[in-house]
């Protein structure tokens, strides 16, 4: 499918060009534009170009639009035209082309994708290696990996990456916790959880001996030598924690093209020194220190730390710098949290001032925090909310809402379902809500068969896929459109592509997820108040939901199911 407010929105350009030719082409892109009405009682798009130009042409705006109007070419896809004050064109599509469209829509759903021949760079997830995965890792490697399927969906080549925490001076803290008081055995048999609990003993060791900060940072500085004790110890301790961490990405449906840790960015981290000092961008500062100088009264950006050893930031420069030679791409979107904006602000700079990348490449995808309604949930291990224990939850949760269909289902199938539905109402728990905002998990309003949430949309598909099985009807010929409701589930459907690319150009899941429910309530309504049993063009109707609907789920990272 086309997105249809560009393609009809190409009609008003050269209609308003050629009835107004004083028009500049940047005018036109400008101001003529579709738009969907406030109320769908006025047609399905309007344009606001009347209201718009009568300032710029000094002219009423009903006349304006009656000059656009009259140089629209006869389309057999909308029926009627016409103006609306205060200065509206409101457009409504045909019933002929509906019945089309639902026909395309029988078969599956498509958007016409972009072309482009360079790839999208998207990092996301940014786990820590010997750290036990936290919900502010969930966020990220949600939103990112349904941000990468849209950019996928919508035809561009993704490279998906995790820039994995597997360096830093916190691995200093956690191999003299380990070599003091591990036990090798039980960390191969739990090991994040297992790192999580030595580096908390380390804190709280370091706090009545705090000479044992010292210890750690020799150990860092070991490591960054090349210590070959050290750095063996190091190596199995981050392939321990990435074998517990796959654990939760196959939970979770979440891939990636390349897991990279900052460590391979070491070497290239100190050409990167050597490059800012040749420029003269990186000067010494306090102790030695290299910094580099933001300009205005911005915080100066630490590039190398007084004693020699390089920050995140050095390594992250290093790898804006890799991914342009390696990839060339298009754009690279960084999906981290609202904290990290500072970080980024520098990192962007440096990178620019270097020369390593263009001013449209690279753009941080920031979400805010996440709060629990639940206290019990908050409060639990300290401060530290795991992953692990969230899905647990949330199957369990799952599995109470399933109660009531227990004994129609096998327990194996039982069992998947309550998986698929508790992952689910985590993923859409996240989704549904504007990544800009703060997130508020509450479980009563993400595990219910009411209102929006992953279940009630599960359970819609769920809903339509039986009413299509008990029918069992073939569907052929073109479909023909009657009842008022099936005409606006049509032309609701026909929206999907905008919102697509809308939810698209603002790195927004919440646009699809917001749609989807909005879907699936007409859809429930229509199915309310019209019997389908063998209709055919009612059964056309419920496939095409099925269709969209799937799409929109599986790009929010959800499996269907047939049965709920």
């Amino acid at each position: 499918m086309k997105i249809l407010s560009r393609e009809l929105g190409k009609l008003f350009e050269a209609a308003a060009m050629a009835a107004f030719p004083e028009l500049s082409p940047e005018q036109v892109l400008k101001f003529v534009t579709l738009e969907k009405p406030a109320d769908t009682m006025h047609g399905d798009y309007a344009c606001p170009a009347p209201l718009r130009l009568s300032k710029i042409l000094g002219k009423n705006p009903q006349d304006i639009a009656l000059a656009i109007i009259e140089k629209l070419p006869k389309d057999y896809r909308y029926d009627s035209v016409e103006f609306a004050r205060p200065g509206f064109i409101n457009l409504k599509l045909s019933k002929d082309f509906l019945e089309e469209e639902l026909k395309q829509l029988e078969g599956g759903f498509s958007v016409e994708g972009h072309v482009s021949d360079k790839p999208v760079i998207i990092e996301y997830s940014g786990t820590n290696a010997a750290k036990a995965m936290q919900v502010h890792h969930l966020i990220t490697t949600i939103l990112g990996q349904s941000l990468s399927d849209l950019y996928e969906f919508m035809g561009y080549e993704v490279i998906r990456i995790n820039h994995l925490g597997d360096w830093g001076t916190h691995f200093g803290k956690l191999i003299y916790a380990v070599e003091t008081w591990g036990d090798r055995s039980d960390i191969e048999r739990n090991p994040n959880a297992e790192f999580l609990r030595l580096y908390v003993k380390f804190n709280t060791e370091a706090e009545k001996n705090p000479e044992l900060e010292n210890e750690a940072r020799k150990i860092f500085k070991a490591l960054e030598d090349g210590d070959e004790l050290r750095m063996a110890m190091w190596n199995w301790m981050v392939k321990e924690s990435l074998e517990d961490l796959t654990k939760i990405f196959v939970r979770l449906g979440v891939h990636f093209d390349h897991i990279m840790g900052e460590s391979f960015y070491l070497k290239m981290a100190d050409e990167i020194l050597e490059d800012g000092k040749k420029r003269g961008l990186f000067v010494e500062g306090e102790g030695g220190a290299l910094i580099y100088n933001m300009g205005g009264d911005k915080v100066p950006a630490l590039i190398q730390k007084s004693d020699g050893t390089t920050l995140y930031l050095t390594r992250d420069v290093a790898t804006v710098k890799y991914r342009v030679e390696t990839w060339h791409p298009a754009s690279i979107l960084y999906v981290v949290d609202v904290a990290q904006s500072l970080h980024f602000e520098q990192d962007f700079a440096i990178s620019k001032a270097l020369g390593y990348v263009e001013d449209s490449k690279l753009e941080h995808i920031s979400f805010g925090r996440m709060s629990f309604a639940d206290a019990a949930m908050s409060s639990r291990k300290g401060n530290v909310i795991l992953v692990d224990d969230l899905l647990e939850e949330a199957v369990k949760r799952a599995g109470v809402l399933s109660a009531a269909k227990a004994g129609e289902m096998p327990r194996e199938e039982l069992a998947r379902v309550k998986e698929i539905v508790g992952i689910a109402s985590i993923k859409y728990g996240i989704l549904s809500q504007d990544r800009v905002k703060n997130l508020i998990f509450d479980w009563d309003k993400m595990i219910t068969l009411e209102g929006n949430s992953a279940p009630y949309l599960l359970y819609s598909y769920a809903r339509a896929n039986s009413i299509l099985e008990k029918a069992g009807v073939e569907l052929t010929g073109m479909p023909r459109l009657s009842d008022p409701l099936e005409i606006d589930l049509v032309r609701q459907m026909l929206k999907f592509p905008e919102v697509l690319e809308a939810a698209l150009n603002e790195r927004k899941p919440h646009i699809i997820a917001t749609f989807l429910y909005e879907l699936c309530q007409s859809f429930n309504h229509f199915y309310g108040k019209c019997r389908v049993g063998d209709d055919r063009n009612r059964l056309g109707l419920v496939r095409a939901f099925m269709h969209e609907l799937k799409t929109g789920l599986t790009i929010l990272g959800i499996p269907v199911l047939a049965k709920m």
